[in-house]
């Protein structure tokens, strides 16, 4: 701690013994919540960089980075700040992920250290450090006497691929030398960061059911296994995987904004997808397969709760009221 900085320290006291895991998942269901009901102009990016970067990690000044390392995290904690990240606009298009367990140094035993969120850190001053320069006086006054040394606003691409990577092949995973030597070759390992000029962003929707549609199960939630997925798909050549939709369980036309979030959405089978339109299919129908969709996974169930006005008897009622 520099001389004439103060420390703040709080308390959380563990009355009802949950883990550390359990708590954050807490914090995160009340985060995704309140981001779902923030007004259309709030500056939502540059909140939750502040949230993420600003007690904690450093400057790169050579690389024009702020990195902020992941401790220990767990796939639950790993896949929360990600479904954050795909709530915002284009703070996603300012990061960039660092795979430090796959460098030579932590793989020869020497320098073992954690994979890094980075930050552009001209964009991170310009939008945090300048718009909130109380909060941590100390590091807004290291990055303002190196203001000429911070870099350019870029905006870096592959973010969410490099998280998929991540996830399935990095992510808790004890590694051979022989594993990470081919990580290595299959991420095509470089410590050159490329980028994309400014403004050329995907629509965050498209962002959204990308990430979605990689990791989810390939497996409607609609019928289940009811029916052979066979006889209600076919295989994609590209990938050799059959084909599902992405569907919003809370309608993406009733209100944009609020709904495109990764807790409302779930994978259907072409049939069951069409059978939600509007006066398509029975009602029974549309009724059972909104269940399904609801009983899907926990957080499907508590944004759709989250999101229904209380003269709603049931979600089940509220998301078919609301289909498009």
């Amino acid at each position: 701690m520099p001389v004439g900085q103060s420390m703040v320290v709080s308390t959380i006291i563990n009355e009802n013994n949950i883990t550390l895991d359990d708590f954050l998942n807490l914090v995160y269901e009340r985060i995704i919540v309140s981001i779902s009901k923030l007004p259309e102009n709030y500056p939502l990016d540059e909140e939750i960089a502040l949230a993420m970067f600003i007690l904690r990690g450093s400057a790169d000044f050579n690389r024009s980075l702020y990195a902020l390392d992941l401790r220990n995290p767990t796939l639950r904690y790993v896949d929360n700040i990600f479904k954050i990240l795909l709530s915002s606009k284009n703070l996603m298009e300012r990061l960039n992920l660092n795979f430090r367990e796959l460098q030579p140094q932590h793989v020869a035993g020497e320098r073992e250290r954690n994979t890094q969120i980075r930050i552009n850190l001209k964009w991170f001053y310009d939008n945090v450090i300048c718009r909130y320069p109380d909060i941590n006086k100390y590091k807004t006054d290291i990055l303002r006497i190196n203001r000429r040394n911070l870099g350019e606003v870029h905006a870096y691409h592959m973010f969410e691929d490099r998280l998929i990577f991540y996830k399935q092949k990095i992510l808790g995973r004890d590694l051979s030398d022989n594993e990470i030597r081919a990580l290595r070759r299959d991420l095509e390992f470089s410590e050159n960061i490329e980028y994309v000029p400014e403004n050329k962003f995907n629509i965050r929707n498209q962002k959204i059911v990308a990430f979605a549609r990689e990791m989810f199960e390939d497996k409607c939630v609609g019928c289940g296994d009811i029916y052979d997925i066979a006889d209600r798909s076919f295989v994609m050549p590209r990938n050799n995987r059959y084909y599902f939709e992405v569907n919003h369980v809370i309608a993406y036309a009733s209100d944009s904004d609020a709904v495109d979030v990764l807790d409302n959405l779930v994978k259907l089978c072409p049939v069951c997808h069409r059978a939600l339109t509007p006066h398509r299919a029975y009602p029974d129908l549309q009724r059972r397969i909104i269940s399904n969709m609801l009983d899907s996974r926990p957080e499907v169930c508590n944004f759709v709760h989250s999101m229904m006005p209380a003269h709603y008897k049931s979600p089940v009622d509220y998301v078919f009221d609301n289909l498009k």
